[in-house]
């Protein structure tokens, strides 16, 4: 079975990929932490607007606002997950690279296939999610576009 050997230049390299995830896992912290907030603070100040709504005088909303502040939420959660695939491939190679551990290097690349893995999904969903989008808005659009009573039919 051969060996796997790394150059001094493919753990330069190494070294530098391993600097750059970790601050790029740090900054997906902070940005899920700020969604996170944003989320929280959204659900309860329209949780507020939404009592406010339901005043005899006021006008009414189609649908809680609330809900937006808990997509915010969601949101942060889904952000999480590859800031956190992409930390630990951070970790994992620091700790490779310094004790020159096969299995630490396994376990780093396995995070980082998670990492891509699932922005590859979030990718596959946002995209079925905007061609759903589409249609519907197109539907409507045509929808609306008809004269009224043209969709229904009637027995006399």
């Amino acid at each position: 079975m051969d060996q796997l050997m790394l150059s001094d230049q493919a753990t330069g390299f190494l070294r530098e990929t391993k600097k750059w995830t970790y601050f790029l896992a740090i900054m997906g912290f902070i940005g899920a932490a700020f969604i996170l907030l944003v989320g929280i603070i959204m659900t309860i100040v329209f949780s507020v607007v939404d009592v406010f709504a339901n005043m005899p005088d006021k006008p009414d909303f189609p649908f809680p606002f609330a809900l937006i502040g808990v997509l915010y939420i969601v949101l942060a959660v889904v952000y999480f997950f590859p800031a956190y695939y992409l930390y630990k491939f951070s970790k994992e190679m620091g700790d490779a690279l310094l004790a020159w551990n096969e299995t630490k290097l396994t376990s780093a690349i396995c995070y980082l296939k998670k990492h891509f893995k699932f922005i590859g999904i979030m990718i596959i969903a946002m995209i079925a999610l905007y061609i759903v989008l589409i249609i519907v808005l197109v539907i409507v659009g045509v929808m609306s576009t008809l004269p009224a009573g043209a969709g229904t039919s009637s027995f006399v």
